[in-house]
């Protein structure tokens, strides 16, 4: 698996494989998750975005949040079609091996508070609960991983 950075001219994949990838969370969270309200064009031109594509698409996409005092991992998504490939997991490797060269000690993550199995899989990943944050229409709950900065 070799992430490749998107441009303008992946929109179109980035958007379906989004909806595939969380749609079936909605059943769940009973809400639009966050990465489909996005606007791509706005989404591509302020975060990095990262790309695997297999033989028959686009595979997985992750987006990074890059700020000053923070690394975050916006969105992370693995086509159903391409499930069971341990994809998410290669990019968890990719986005903490983005943040050890960009200097950062800790990578940041949030998803809804009813996504439990998304929840523990992040645990399992070395990810701890920070805090919660109440929306008008939803919960977050949020994560981070800490390491060393060198490494």
């Amino acid at each position: 698996m070799t992430p490749r950075r998107a441009t303008p001219a992946d929109i179109p994949a980035i958007v379906a494989l989004t909806e595939a990838a969380y749609l079936p969370n909605e059943a769940i969270i009973g809400v639009p998750s966050l990465p489909r309200l996005a606007d791509y064009h706005e989404v591509l031109a302020k975060h990095e975005v990262w790309l695997v594509y297999g033989e028959a698409g686009l595979d997985a996409a992750l987006v990074l949040e890059i700020e000053p005092e923070d690394f975050t991992i916006w969105s992370i998504a693995v086509s159903p079609q391409a499930a069971g490939r341990k994809l998410g997991a290669a990019l968890m490797d990719f986005a903490e091996a983005r943040a050890r060269t960009l200097g950062y000690a800790s990578i940041h993550l949030y998803t809804h508070a009813k996504l439990s199995q998304r929840i523990g899989w992040y645990e399992r990943l070395g990810f701890t609960i920070t805090h919660h944050e109440d929306m008008a229409d939803r919960r977050l709950t949020h994560m981070r991983k800490t390491f060393s900065k060198a490494g």
